[in-house]
């Protein structure tokens, strides 16, 4: 009886996908689910920093690339020094001499 029982729980085990019951987590809600890194990976648009700092190495009449983080920084650091609360000059510290 119970090898026939336990024939019968193998062949649930392959038709349907499951694990025996146990009583301990094995993360299998998880590893069933749809893997989701190519559908993430498509979502963020590749960035065309790494080309144009190519092309503009390659040619010498190429504008100047400066990203949109750069473009910012430099927006607020021009921003601060005409508050007069940008970094101070090399060499003119609180620690100097």
């Amino acid at each position: 009886m119970a090898s026939r029982v336990a024939r019968i729980a193998a062949v649930t085990r392959e038709i349907f996908g499951t694990l025996p019951n146990r009583g301990v987590r094995t993360g299998m809600q998880f590893l069933k689910k749809p893997l989701t890194g190519a559908y993430e990976a498509r979502w963020y648009m590749e960035s065309i920093e790494p080309y144009a700092r190519r092309a503009q190495r390659a040619c010498t009449s190429f504008p100047i690339y400066t990203s949109e983080l750069q473009e910012r920084r430099s927006t607020k650091l021009r921003m601060l020094r005409q508050r007069g609360k940008g970094p101070p000059k090399k060499g003119t510290g609180k620690r100097s001499k």
